[in-house]
């Protein structure tokens, strides 16, 4: 069990577990990506650099600055937060369960969607991103996954417990995981049109002007980027941001925000100084508890 676990690699991320792992506290930073910053070429507006620096030495600076402070670093992609108890934070990876006593969630701004017509106006009437939490309305109904990913093979196995009736669309993507143990679901690879329906959601149209009619539709698409596990874990949101208090805590106890997914302005420099003071938060709990 670690004392705080980080679910990203950016700079909030990073600066808030250099804070925790210099202040001695036992941190894991989780991420599945560099995010941004790591698709990034120059930064030239972070202040102490007169010229411009790579985006990946400074990502990579950083990384080492806190890997100095003994913060490890582990691959894995976040699906879902949850407590196990007043004192304990559960992390489910794709690979494993970690936990904690404390998370900052400094997974960015998710920058990739789907964009299909209907998906919208169709969301909470038959369109859900979290299997677990709505899987039971649409027991033995036929009902869809869109996606590809493994974060799509993770929802697939959650569906499988509420109805065997189950059509995976990937939407012109190539799958990225085994189908063995998958013969019952039906695979569709061709590009959606559009999601249509009346007071929810009755079926899907394909570019090549096919229809499947549907009863549910669970959005998997890509990776799970801090939208679909934060809905997941019943952490507040509004407009795919995460909803935080003045001491950047969550609604849920333990449990902080940091950088781009709280609605900061998107800069190397706020992300950083977010991830400080998220620190700065935590690291008095960690104190207070261990007087206890």
């Amino acid at each position: 069990m670690y004392d705080v676990i980080v679910i990203g690699k950016g700079p909030a991320g990073i600066q808030a577990a250099i804070y925790l792992g210099r202040a001695g506290f036992d941190t894991v930073i989780i991420s599945k990506d560099s995010g941004s910053l790591g698709k990034a070429e120059y930064i030239e507006n972070y202040y102490g650099f007169s010229k411009p620096i790579k985006a990946s030495d400074l990502l990579n600076e950083g990384i080492e600055q806190a890997k100095r402070f003994n913060v490890q670093f582990i691959d894995d992609e976040v699906i879902k937060i949850g407590q196990t108890d007043n004192k304990t934070i559960s992390v489910e990876g794709l690979k494993k369960e970690y936990t904690s006593s404390y998370a900052v969630i400094a997974s960015g701004m998710a920058r990739k969607s789907i964009n299909v017509p209907g998906l919208k106006e169709f969301e909470g009437k038959g369109i859900s991103y979290c299997v677990m939490c709505d899987g039971f309305f649409f027991r033995n109904k036929k009902t869809a996954v869109i996606g590809y990913t493994k974060f799509a093979e993770h929802e697939l196995n959650d569906l499988m417990l509420f109805t065997k009736d189950i059509v995976l669309l990937t939407n012109g993507k190539e799958i990225q995981f085994d189908l063995k143990g998958y013969e019952n679901v039906k695979v569709i690879d061709i590009p959606i049109k559009e999601i249509y329906g009346d007071e929810s959601v009755k079926g899907i149209m394909f570019t090549d002007g096919s229809k499947e009619e549907i009863y549910g539709i669970f959005i998997a698409y890509g990776t799970a980027d801090s939208t679909s596990f934060t809905i997941k874990s019943g952490i507040a949101t509004e407009k795919n941001l995460i909803l935080i208090d003045m001491h950047h805590m969550t609604n849920i106890d333990r449990v902080y925000a940091a950088g781009d997914c709280t609605g900061t302005l998107m800069q190397v420099a706020v992300a950083a100084g977010e991830g400080a003071k998220t620190a700065k938060t935590v690291i008095e709990r960690l104190k207070t508890d261990r007087k206890k």
